[in-house]
């Protein structure tokens, strides 16, 4: 379309010139996705907000009034900057420089998904919620869009070798910090204490207000359940690539990373992300039948193990917890339990990890006041059959453009006496489905959820032809079968977690680094 513009307004151009220009401007997108890949997912500090609710409710966090957030207001906003930044360069290169975009049954789904993305926000009951999202989410339609346009860019972008692996090497900051901090709380160490923490969370706080007493930052993303998630799916990546690498010094750091990715998920304490890499670890041992040095892949898997099983015993005699949130998804009785017979009061009475990573926001509304309730338990899953249940009861009554993205706290049946008998206890609110796909059908529609799939579909067979035709002899194989395990991994933990700008933003750039290869393969561009 482009050049038919060009000969109707007699516009010559040099095309060796545009070619040099258009190498600049993949530089520039280049550095600015990983510049959005290095600081969104770590960008933390405290936001106080005038939250307006859309509706009148009883309870305190759904309430007008003044909300605090720490996790995703800022992600929120350099997401939206680097986007525009990014897409009015990427404009440039289409219109300007004559940049074809490929034309693939991948772009077609990512059509459909952003047509009715948009449009749910349009027909949506709340629309300013469903654009924006929750005050300490901010997953609403604007971030989605951020989203697939960052994977559009991404994924028309040229790649060198050198930028590919610059690519990875820029998620290091993110290991080390997370897995620090999650470690140290782990063993009982409150970052919060330090003086020069304080300042980067917050320089000051509005009169009257205060940090809840108590409070751990444990990672620089929202909570446990999405740091479990990450975690597997950062371990995959780097282990996957130290596998494979021919580089032996880098290979040795990768595999570091790998361990201490798996230290940073037995520290959140949640299962998710273990259920991911148990199901994860086969798809990347089946790698071995195409790998160059079969022994050296062999002797690595075999020495991971080893090392992740030092970590775990370590780390389960400090807490007999770890136990729960790995194997005890499997074996109820805990082996390690009995080195710890004495158990805090208060987690006796309080387990907040099963309340916080369940139910979303764990803050008490004391004038609840239903009668008869069920007994205090956990559903299947922690909660989440249940949870999803009554949220695919929802969709059904509006399946097409749903009911908005991020808005389901307004929608969930909140005063259903089951809460009790499934997350403990009904003075919680439910504002996620913990699970993206529902999320997904939930906020967009039905439609929105097929074109995902259709979308994921299309990837995964060219990525599952690419891995069955070709060795994986050289550094751009492997970093290509390093992304497609990792975003195969985000897809698994998905089926548990929700989608949180900490951590979606890594996987929609890598996805379209993965896609962008496939690409460029096709046209014989990647050897």
């Amino acid at each position: 379309m482009s050049d038919e513009l060009y000969r109707y307004l007699k516009i010559e151009r040099d095309e060796e010139e545009d070619k040099l220009e258009m190498e600049k401007v993949d530089r520039f997108l280049f550095f600015g996705l990983i510049f959005t890949l290095v600081f969104v997912p770590l960008l933390t500090r405290v936001h106080i907000t005038d939250y307006i609710s859309p509706s009148i409710t009883e309870a305190d966090i759904l309430d007008t009034g003044k909300k605090a957030d720490v996790f995703t207001y800022y992600k929120h906003i350099l997401l939206m900057i680097s986007t525009a930044v990014l897409s009015l360069i990427f404009i440039y290169k289409v219109a300007v420089l004559r940049y074809s975009i490929p034309k693939t049954k991948i772009n077609i789904a990512l059509a459909l998904l952003v047509l009715f993305i948009t449009l749910s926000a349009v027909f949506a009951p709340y629309k300013t919620l469903a654009l924006y999202g929750m005050y300490d989410r901010n997953e609403g339609t604007i971030t989605y869009l951020c989203y697939l346009m960052l994977f559009f860019i991404a994924a028309n972008i040229h790649y060198t070798e050198k930028r590919l692996k610059w690519a990875l090497y820029c998620l290091y900051p993110f290991v080390l910090i997370n897995a620090l901090l999650g470690v140290v709380n782990f063993y009982g160490y409150n970052v919060l204490e330090l003086n020069w923490v304080k300042k980067l969370l917050y320089s000051n706080l509005p009169p009257g207000a205060k940090l809840t007493e108590g409070s751990r930052l444990i990672a620089t993303i929202n909570h446990g359940n999405y740091v479990s998630g990450v975690s597997a799916v950062l371990t995959t990546l780097f282990f996957t690539w130290a596998l494979l690498d021919k580089n032996k010094i880098r290979s040795i750091i990768n595999f570091v990373m790998s361990l201490l990715c798996f230290a940073m998920l037995l520290s959140s304490l949640s299962v998710s992300g273990f259920l991911t890499l148990m199901l994860t670890l086969p798809l990347v041992f089946s790698l071995v039948f195409k790998a160059i040095y079969k022994r050296k892949f062999a002797v690595t898997f075999a020495v991971f193990l080893v090392g992740a099983a030092c970590i775990y015993v370590v780390m389960v005699n400090h807490n007999p917890k770890v136990w729960d949130e790995t194997f005890g998804f499997f074996i109820k009785s805990n082996p390690f339990a009995e080195a710890h017979a004495v158990v805090n009061e208060f987690q006796q009475a309080f387990d907040a990890s099963h309340v916080y990573a369940e139910t979303g926001s764990n803050q008490e509304n004391k004038e609840y006041q239903l009668p008869q309730l069920p007994e205090s338990g956990v559903g299947p899953g922690s909660g989440r059959l249940y949870i999803w249940k009554k949220t695919w009861e929802l969709i059904q009554y509006r399946p097409l453009f749903g009911y908005g993205l991020d808005t389901l706290p307004y929608f969930f049946p909140q005063d259903d006496p089951e809460k009790q008998a499934n997350i403990e206890t009904y003075t919680v609110i439910v504002d996620k489905p913990h699970n993206m796909y529902i999320g997904i059908a939930y906020g967009a529609g039905v439609i929105a959820l097929l074109a995902f799939v259709a979308f994921i579909v299309n990837i995964g067979i060219l990525t599952i032809k690419r891995l069955i035709n070709t060795k994986l002899v050289d550094d751009k194989q492997a970093i290509f079968a390093s992304v497609a395990i990792a975003c195969s991994a985000y897809l698994i933990q998905a089926l548990f977690n929700d989608s949180i700008i900490g951590t979606a933003v890594i996987f929609w750039i890598l996805l379209g680094l993965l896609v962008s290869f496939l690409m460029q393969n096709k046209q014989g561009k990647v050897s």
